[in-house]
């Protein structure tokens, strides 16, 4: 039985149920009153007041069981009626409350066989139309989702063509006797085996981590050690480049993963090499804001355009992709920096400082914390 005939049938039931309750009870009060109330009526005195009185009685006992009849032709009447009209209400009612439900049904099934721009109605009972937001929800939760591992195939795609038509390209002219494999045409072929080796391993390392399969070897670390450390690591590189590296830090301990977490200092100082002008300074700091531990990296670079805010910790993201292409980065850099401080129950924010170029502030719970 369909859920609309139930709720009908119960909807009648209920009406007729209590109409007929209430019909019985009444006619059963009734049934005592009625002739106790016509028997207690005065009769004539004096002679031949018997037989008139008897006359009477009998008048008021036929007058009684009328009364009851009307009153029990009424009750049928009235439990008649309200069947029907419980019938009606309850019908709409439940045709009111279903149709929401099955219009619901039918387009979870339709997205099931693929249609994944449908969406549920959201009108009806409150409930259901709760449900069908949840329902629309979900799905733009999985449209953005499908989206966005769309635009990763499409960009992984374009990431690994580019190495791979250089190399290819290369390869032919040797083959061909247009270049000669020299130790620099070898060194050129390289450079580009290197670049797909590092975006495999950075595509490895990534999905490790968003995936949470990434293992974090924690320890009480002094990162003091490694803000310092990964900044010595890239004095060559700065000098190289005209930019001057300035570290100021605090003893501040944390319970993480030291290798892990020196990935992202050198991933947030590269991003910053990368964009920072020549004859300028990049300023890493680490400080204690109880209950954390906080890294800035600040670059005098020319910041982070506004609309690119809230999309630089995107895999592959690039606000200027050919410099960075051109400079060996894979686009992975700050997403990878996202995903370790995630798993150190940190979090990472990107900010433009007041006074020009770009902020990177990581915050890490202290050890103990």
């Amino acid at each position: 039985m369909s859920l609309t005939a139930r709720l009908v049938l119960t909807v009648a039931l209920t009406a007729l149920f209590s109409v007929s309750l209430t019909g019985y009870l009444s006619y059963r009060a009734a049934g005592e009153r009625v002739p106790r109330a016509f028997g207690v009526m005065g009769g004539p005195r004096g002679q031949g007041a018997g037989a008139q009185a008897a006359e009477e009685r009998a008048s008021m006992a036929a007058a009684s069981r009328a009364l009851l009849g009307e009153l029990q032709r009424a009750t049928f009447q009235a439990a008649g009626l309200a069947l029907l009209l419980a019938v009606v209400v309850g019908g709409g009612v439940a045709f009111g409350t279903t149709r929401p439900m099955a219009r619901l049904a039918d387009v979870t099934r339709r997205y099931g066989d693929g249609e994944r721009g449908l969406r549920a109605p959201t009108a009806g009972p409150s409930e259901i139309a709760d449900l069908g937001r949840v329902f629309n929800d979900t799905a733009n939760r999985l449209q953005a989702e499908e989206d966005q591992r769309r635009r990763f195939t499409t960009d992984i795609a374009h990431e690994l063509r580019t190495p791979l038509t250089v190399l290819k390209s290369e390869l032919e002219a040797v083959q061909d006797g247009l270049m000669e494999a020299d130790p620099e045409t070898v060194a050129q072929l390289l450079q580009q085996v290197d670049l797909l080796a590092r975006l495999v391993g950075d595509l490895r390392l990534l999905t490790l981590a968003e995936a949470g399969e990434l293992t974090l070897h924690r320890q009480r670390i002094d990162l003091a050690a490694v803000v310092g450390g990964g900044a010595r690591g890239f004095g060559s590189r700065a000098g190289e480049a005209g930019v001057r590296i300035a570290v100021e830090t605090q003893p501040v301990s944390a319970f993480a993963d030291g290798d892990r977490l020196n990935q992202v200092v050198n991933a947030l100082l590269d991003n910053a090499l990368h964009h920072a002008p020549r004859s300028s300074e990049i300023r890493i700091t680490l400080t204690e804001r109880a209950p954390h531990a906080v890294i800035e990296v600040l670059d005098e670079g020319p910041g982070i355009p506004p609309e690119h805010l809230s999309h630089v910790f995107r895999r592959l993201y690039r606000t200027d992709d050919a410099r960075v292409r051109q400079a060996g980065g894979s686009g992975l850099g700050l997403a990878i920096v996202a995903a370790i401080v995630a798993l150190h129950d940190g979090t990472v924010e990107a900010a433009n400082r007041p006074t020009g170029g770009a902020r990177f502030t990581v915050s890490l719970p202290l050890a103990g914390a």
